[in-house]
């Protein structure tokens, strides 16, 4: 919650346990003061609003952050490098939620959600992103084209990436990059205007790279290169 109220996004309520601890009645008090209501609740509420089994002593109502496809370039710089990464049909919440996390780290300016992809408010991913996903644009599509055109649009070259595709390092790419990232097991999906694949060199005997710590190798070297 306290990330959401740093980002300067208000909970439209809180529910706060009947003995929380100073912190938490001091997170509640300043949610208050930006103009939640606040609700005291008994362990067993508190437990089914916040879908874990030992949750802390508030919980936050927030309202959904995400922006469409067609507001995405308002979050864009008009000029200078940029990277945007694109998660197509990931629907591992944990490595999404890393992602995530990795996308703010590395100066990322929006992540993308496609259809198919987990959904950005499921618990377990908004828990991996510790506060991240407050702080990075987030923004959900329904249909590639609308992405492909946006991008487009803000001068951004489409990126795909997959195991064993040309070393990143190696690649001669634009500064203005949308990484798109795939399901773990199947991969990208045949997307329209993808101007390159770039991939992680590893030993030829190991498993793939799992997605979330390939994506973020891959958004390291992407700042690196800016």
């Amino acid at each position: 919650m306290t990330a959401a109220l740093d980002a300067g996004i208000v909970p439209s309520a809180v529910f706060v346990a009947r003995e929380p601890s100073q912190a938490e009645n001091a997170a509640a008090a300043r949610a208050q003061a930006a103009g939640a209501s606040a609700v005291v609740v008994d362990a067993r509420a508190l437990e089914s609003l916040s879908q874990t089994r030992s949750p802390q002593g508030v919980v936050a109502q927030v309202a959904f952050i995400d922006r469409t496809a067609e507001a995405l370039g308002a979050c864009l710089p008009a000029s200078g490098p940029l990277t945007v990464l694109v998660l197509d049909d990931l629907d591992d919440p944990g490595n999404s939620g890393t992602l995530v996390r990795s996308a703010e780290a590395f100066g990322a300016s929006a992540v993308c959600f496609g259809p198919e992809s987990v959904e950005p408010y499921n618990d377990k991913l908004v828990r991996a992103t510790m506060g991240s996903l407050f702080r990075v644009p987030i923004v959900r599509y329904e249909h590639w084209q609308q992405m492909q055109e946006t991008l487009r649009a803000a001068h951004v070259q489409l990126v795909g990436s997959a195991a064993g595709a040309p070393d990143i390092r190696s690649v001669e790419l634009s500064d203005r990059i949308a990484l798109v990232l795939g399901n773990e097991r199947r991969g990208i999906s045949a997307l329209p205007g993808l101007e390159r694949i770039v991939g992680i060199p590893q030993k030829p005997a190991g498993d793939s790279l799992n997605v979330a710590i390939a994506g973020s190798i891959l958004l390291y070297e992407l700042a690196r290169k800016r």
